[in-house]
């Protein structure tokens, strides 16, 4: 680390990060897979940076034959209390081995302007190129079926690839989908329709919340007590069982 006026706590915490990522893709890609890195940000000693190294991402294969690159970027800081580690920008790539241009990315930035979502999804790709990375892809999983249609003369879509977007808590409500289709095309609006969508928004992430914490209370008590509750079980009440379908859920 260059810098020797930087949270040495922030940068333990980040590192450990970039470890657990470095271990989830060796854990999952069968090829070499280059460690994550944590640096300080020049000029910026309390922002540490993620990236692989190389920056190239990693290649992943399709029947041992390289298809695609991945390839992550994470700005990491402090939360607003200085407490617990926040990730302030991330970009997530997937592109074509050896493209320039990436199929699609998931891009993230906590201090955007509202003009644009903080955590959206960016498609690069033409149809084609994506169509030739479902075609190119291997016989497992919905690999499997998709060239059992390709033997039958039916040739991918782009409609065919399935973009996670938060699972069943977090996924986004029809209030983001309604913002951005606003600002994306410059649709005609009513006086005051930002302030509908912000409280529509607003209700949809307080039931989406209790939901959560309801999936998963003691995650939610660790957190209050670190924030000076006293939250205590009932003991004439059986524990709440984390409800790891939720949880786990894609």
């Amino acid at each position: 680390m260059p810098n020797r006026d930087a949270d040495a706590r922030l940068i333990a915490e980040v590192s450990a990060f970039a470890d657990e990522l470095s271990a989830l893709l060796t854990a999952v890609f069968p090829g070499p897979v280059e460690p994550f890195a944590a640096r300080v940000a020049e000029g910026a000693s309390t922002l540490v940076i993620i990236e692989q190294q190389p920056q190239a991402g990693v290649t992943l294969t399709a029947d041992a034959q390289p298809l695609l690159s991945l390839s992550a970027t994470f700005r990491c800081a402090w939360d607003h209390v200085g407490e617990f580690l926040a990730v302030r920008e991330s970009t997530v790539t997937v592109a074509l081995t050896g493209a320039e241009e990436p199929l699609f990315r998931y891009d993230f930035n906590a201090d955007c302007d509202g003009k644009v979502p903080g955590a959206h999804l960016n498609v690069h790709g033409h149809r084609d190129e994506m169509v030739f990375a479902l075609m190119g892809a291997g016989r497992r999983l919905r690999g499997k079926a998709r060239s059992s249609l390709m033997g039958k003369g039916r040739i991918p879509r782009l409609a065919s690839f399935h973009f996670p977007l938060g699972g069943p808590r977090f996924r986004p409500s029809l209030e983001d989908v309604v913002e951005i289709i606003v600002r994306e095309f410059g649709l005609d609006t009513r006086a005051g329709w930002e302030d509908a969508v912000k409280a529509g928004r607003c209700m949809w992430r307080e039931k989406q919340l209790r939901s959560a914490v309801r999936d998963d209370p003691e995650s939610a008590a660790d957190v209050l007590r670190h924030l000076g509750y006293a939250v205590e079980w009932p003991v004439d009440r059986p524990a709440h069982r984390r409800r790891d379908e939720r949880v786990h859920a894609l």
